[in-house]
Order: structure tokens, then sequence, then C-alpha cells
């Protein structure tokens, strides 16, 4: 630690110097309108991130928002898309969905074995699935992004930060609702709708829904995107004192499924592959929650139950297998917060809780090496096959099938995984003076994960239950500077993630670290200018690497633990121009490196962490009447990253590399109203290949080129 400190405090001075020469450095991304207020000030935002409400930018935790309005009108429908111009975050393709990585932590374990290094939480509660990433993303309130590690608020598997999707709630005193079309390439159709109706002065139901159609972006017409959704959320308000809220939510996944592009065609500047057009993908989930809130005494009551269970099939082709997967066979998903806090205005910000997760997860596959559904023998085309480049080598090589008598090696009998967590936590905020206090949190967790294999790759029976306990806090302190214009915080925290079962190779142990963070958050040109600073170190004494090794019998995946350490700086602005412009920008600077495990991995970068990213974006109003006309342009630069772990430092030009890239969107977007609004965009202006992912040879890509037209109004 005191080796590096100098060197991270140097580069927060040489980033808030840069900052500060250029007046467009800017915090987040497109969720703000360039007409603001009446007067074109930056609206206040107002998050729950520390489940407390207050001020963004009141808040001592590196965090962006983006509102559900810029995600209505941007016509972004998938978690990618939505988070793709937050500072520090990269969006990774998974089988059936995405998965969220921040500041290069998050690299997320398949569904059956663990949870990923960042928690997404739906309306308060967390999923383990990816496909949750894919649907949902309608009638929102805002999305928050949390940087660094919130265990003590958010418990397990929040080692790199917290992603909270927050939907409308129902109100109490207006009819209110809205209706949203969009139409774009691929043969995009969505629409999307909510109303909300009071029933009497104490009741409200607000329901909303969501369908989207669109082609496929590969040849074969896989990633495609085929999903509906539907929720309904009840609100019950006897008393200002109490108020009970009740929700339901189903989303489906349909269509051919997700798929890979191999390297070769990346190479060749197209999506070609010569995986055959068959396939498709049922997913479907359901959600039960609830909220009671209570004021009783000096504190608020919280009581948030939920249920949520998955079921789903994808049957499709990859690199000339043919693989049909139950993942998941069953999910069900059980939690419970109780948490007395509280109220507005106290002398304090204290809060006590408890916290009980319970999971099973059922998965089961079958892939057949080489053949089509009539059981023949397919020979990839030459330079489309799996050829063996990256690491690890694919199970196809030189465009020639496995033998036959290692097909069994790839059919997989049910595995079932069970978790369970319990923890206890607090948190209190303490004044020391007027304008400096403490900041305090602790968790304590109990963990115990158990399972049982039947007849999967001659490792059947019971595993032996794994269990843990441990132990996270958070210590710092904040002052406000400047008469409140600005807030300095400094805070030093643990992050955990559990172990679990390793696929075909024992256990692996928990995720460990400590975190290092101090930053800098300001009001400036009388709220014209939001400025903020953050630089963070962080320790890892067990840092977890998902590696693959399917040339052995049985296959393997496994997650071996090592030391490793990454700091970074990460500045952020949006400025008011003129009352009707409005510029953002972002820039973080990553420096992240493993220490290796039996001589591999040493000095190789964390995944998804590129050294340098660059994002910024500028609209402006122009007004004629009551008609505004307003253009928008984003830009998004970064740096090379891996986006799967090699065994040594490799080239920029390896195939499991994203090369430095630049790309960008441009929107205009016509009110005839407060009402009634038009948008049309390109995205991904350049038509960049962006790799999300890679394994054996293929890899995800982030959409290409895309364009559109999209038609709100809101009633």
């Amino acid at each position: 630690m005191s080796q590096i400190t100098p060197r991270l405090l140097a580069s927060c001075a040489a980033a808030g110097l840069a900052a500060l020469s250029i007046p467009a450095l800017a915090q987040s991304s497109a969720d703000q309108s360039a007409a603001g207020d009446d007067n074109g000030r930056l609206p206040e935002i107002v998050v729950t991130a520390d489940k407390f409400s207050r001020s963004i930018q009141d808040t001592p935790i590196a965090l962006t928002v983006v509102t559900g309005d810029a995600i209505a009108k941007s016509g972004a429908t998938k978690i990618d898309d939505v988070l793709k111009n937050e500072p520090a975050v990269v969006v990774q393709g998974a089988a059936r969905g995405f998965l969220v990585s921040i500041r290069g932590l998050g690299l997320s374990l398949p569904p059956q074995m663990g949870q990923g290094a960042v928690g997404t939480n739906f309306d308060g509660a967390y999923s383990s699935r990816a496909e949750n990433a894919s649907v949902g993303f309608y009638d929102l309130d805002r999305v928050e992004v949390l940087r660094g590690p919130q265990g003590t608020l958010y418990g397990r598997n929040s080692v790199g930060g917290i992603v909270n999707v927050v939907s409308k709630n129902p109100v109490l005193d207006k009819v209110e609702g809205y209706v949203g079309l969009e139409g774009g390439n691929y043969s995009l159709i969505h629409g999307e709708g909510a109303l909300n109706v009071p029933l009497g002065d104490k009741v409200a139901i607000r329901v909303s829904g969501a369908g989207i159609s669109r082609d496929g972006y590969m040849s074969n017409g896989h990633d495609d995107n085929k999903s509906y959704a539907g929720r309904a959320k009840l609100l019950f308000k006897p008393s200002d004192d109490v108020s009970l809220l009740l929700g339901v939510e189903h989303s489906a996944l349909r269509g051919q499924g997700p798929g890979a592009v191999p390297i070769a065609s990346i190479l060749a500047g197209t999506r070609e592959t010569t995986d055959v057009s068959v396939g498709f993908q049922r997913v479907n989930s359901y959600k039960y929650w609830g909220e009671l809130r209570a004021d009783i005494g000096p504190g608020t009551l919280s009581i948030l139950p939920s249920l949520q269970i998955t079921k789903g099939r994808t049957i499709g082709a990859f690199g000339g297998s043919l693989a049909d997967s139950l993942d998941p066979k069953l999910t069900r998903q059980e939690q419970i917060e109780v948490r007395y806090a509280s109220q507005p205005g106290s002398p304090f910000d204290w809060g006590v809780g408890f916290y009980h997760y319970k999971s099973r997860n059922i998965t089961q596959a079958v892939s057949t090496p080489c053949q089509d559904v009539d059981g023949n023998y397919v020979i990839p085309a030459a330079g489309f096959s799996a050829l063996p480049v990256g690491s690890p080598p694919g199970p196809v090589a030189s465009g020639t099938c496995l033998s036959a008598d290692q097909a069994r090696a790839e059919s997989y009998e049910p595995e079932i995984r069970r978790s369970q967590t319990d923890g206890i936590f607090g948190q209190i905020t303490v004044p020391i003076t007027d304008t400096v206090r403490a900041i305090g949190g602790v968790r304590y967790t109990w963990e115990k994960v158990s399972g049982e294999n039947v007849d999967s790759l001659d490792l059947t029976g019971a595993l032996t239950p794994l269990n843990d306990e441990h132990f996270d806090y958070r210590a710092g302190l904040e002052a406000d500077l400047f008469g409140g214009k600005s807030k300095l915080y400094g805070t030093i925290a643990s992050g955990y993630r559990q172990g679990g079962y390793s696929f075909g190779l024992g256990t692996f142990e928990p995720e460990k670290m400590t975190s290092y963070e101090i930053g800098l958050k300001n009001k400036l040109a009388g709220g014209d200018m939001l400025f903020n600073l953050t630089g963070f170190y962080y320790d890892y004494s067990a840092f977890q690497l998902v590696i693959a090794n399917f040339t052995v019998f049985p296959p393997q995946l496994f997650v071996p633990t090592m030391p490793g350490r990454e700091y970074g700086v990460e500045a952020e602005t949006v400025i008011a121009v003129g009352g009707r412009g409005r510029f953002n920008a972002s820039v973080t600077y990553l420096d992240s490196r493993l220490d290796g495990l039996d001589g591999f991995y040493v000095g190789v970068p964390f995944p998804n962490s590129p050294k340098w990213s660059v994002k910024a974006g500028y609209e402006h109003a122009f007004e004629f009447g009551n008609l505004r006309i307003t253009p928008r342009a984003d830009l998004r630069f970064s740096s090379a990253s891996n986006v799967y772990p090699e065994t040594t430092v490799v080239a920029d030009t390896h195939p499991s590399v994203q090369n430095d890239y630049a790309t960008g969107d441009v929107s205009v977007q016509v009110a005839f109203s407060d009402s009634l609004t038009f948008t049309g965009y390109i995205k991904n202006v350049n038509d960049q290949a962006i790799k999300q992912s890679h394994f054996f040879g293929y890899a995800q890509l982030a959409a290409p080129r895309t364009y559109g037209l999209t038609a709100n109004y809101k009633f």
C-alpha cells in the first residue's frame, strides 16, 4: 500500500488538473435533458443508493444515475445499451444475457457455480440470473450505478459495485401513463406503455408492459431479440406513516437466442458464421415482491420480501456443435430484508437490519460435437471453425470434429446447487462538527453452499457442503466544504464474494479484498456545473478468475484465486451551457495486475479493465414556439482490454483482447410539447465490432450500427 499511494495521489492530481483545464470533462451519461429546469439549471437527482433518500451529490459513494425518461427516449431495451455511457462500466456478453463489470470487476461465474462481483437489484431484490438484464427496462424511474464494494449495505457479491434498477411506483393523486413505440433496422418493432390509476384516496395501481421483435445480428439469425414483459404494482397507503407496495412481474425471452462470431470472421470484418441456423430459446421469469414501510418511534421499519422463479431451455449451434441447454431448468430465489432506519431530520443517520437469501438452481445440458439435427457430422468451413486460437484451445481443431468416443464428454446430466445466506448489518453517520461526519458500517454473514450431481461426467452424488462466515466493514469521514458546495469523503471498506464448486475440479475459495477510496463532489458555477473526482486502490488477497479447460476428460471449469491489485482515477462532470445546452463527460484511468499463481497470470490485467476510457456527450435545445428540437452526440473511447483472462500478458492483437476503439451515437429529439416527443437515432455510427466476451475462438459482440425512430406520449 505504501509503495503505490504516491502514484495514486499523483494520478489524482494529474487527472484533476486535466479536468479543470478542459471545462467539459463530464459526469454521467445522457440521462439529463438539455432543457433542465425552467432556468436551464441542472436538476437535482435524488437516489436511495445508501438506503437513505438524498441528493446524488450528497451521497458519499461514487455513483451515477440514468433516468427512466432518458432510457425510454433513447430506445434502450437492454442493460448494455442503458449503461454504455456510464463511467468505469463495461457490459459483458453472457450465454443468455449480460453481466456488468465495474472498474474491471464483474467477470461472473456460471449461475450453477456462483454469482458475479457486481450485484444487480431489480426493485430492491437481488437477481443472480443474467437473463433479467435483457428484459425489464421499461417504465423505469431510474437506474443507479454504485462503484466500489458495497458489502455492508447490500451484502454478498457486491465487491465491484451495485446496479439498482428502480421501476416507477403507483401514485395516489392522478391518472397518468405513457405509450412508447419504436421502429428500426433489423426489422425492429418495439412497444411499451404504462397506466397509473388511483382507486380512491388510499389505493393506486400501476400496470406496464413491453414487447420487442428484432432480427438477429448474425448471419444465421442468432443474436436476435424477441421478448416481452409485464408488471403490476399495487400501493396501499392508509396513512402518512404506513404504506404497503405489492408487485408481480413476468418476462419472457424468445427467438433464436444468443450466438457468437468466429474470430476469423471478426478479422474479416463480418458477422458470418457457419453454425447452422437452428435453435430457439424459451426462458420465462416470474417475480413476486412487496415492501411494507411504517414509521415507528424514531425510525422507519421496512420489510422487503421477494420470490423469483426462472425456467428456460436453449437449443443452438456453437462452433460446429449443437447444444440443448436447460439453464436454468429451474432457479428459485427467495429473499427478505428487514430494516429499521432513522427518519429524515434525525440528528444523525443510522440503520440496522437482517437479510436472508435462499436459492436453488438446477441445470442440465447436452452437447453433440460436430453433429447436425439429423446426427450427421458437420465440418465447419475453413476459416470459420473454432480454430485453435486464444486460450484455451477450442474443442474443434483445424476443421475436424472430436472423435465419437469423446461425445459423452459433452453430455451433462442435472446439476443441483443450493445457496443460503443470512446476515445482520448496521450503518451510522455521526456528526463530529457542523461540517464533518464519521461514517461506519458493519455486516456479519453466514453462508452455506451445497449441491449434488446426477451422473454428471462420472461425478455423481452429493457434494460436501461449504460453510463460511465473514465480517464486512466500511469506515470513513465526510466533510462539507465551501459552504456546502463541495463534499470530500474518504472510506476504507472490505469486499467479499462467496466460494463454491468448480466444474469437474473440486471447490474454489472466496474472493476477498480491501478498498481505499477518496472522493470530491462539487457544485460549481451557481449549480450550472457538477464536477466529481474519485481515486481508489484495491488490495486483493484472493481474486477469483474463471478458467476453462475442455481439452481433458472430464472437462474443467475452475476458479483459482490469487493476489492482485488495482488503482484508478475517475473524473466526471456535467455542465449546463447557456441555459439550453448540456455537456457531460467522464475520464477513467485503471491500472490493474494479478500477482499470479504457480507462475501463471503474473502481471496479467483484470478482464474488462481498459487503462483509459473516455465518454462524452453534448446536446442543445433549439426552441421555435412550442416546438423544441434537441440534437445530441455521444462519443466513447476505450483503450485495449482483455475480455478473457490469458495465462500471460498478451499483445493487443490477441483474439482475447478487444483493441482500442472509438464509437458513438447521434440523435435528434423533436418535442411538440412536454407530452409528445419523437427521437431519431443512429447508434454505433461507425459500425465497430466490439468484443464483449471470448471463448474457444469465438466472441460475442456488441450491437452493430443500428438506427431507428422512437415516439413517446405521456398523459
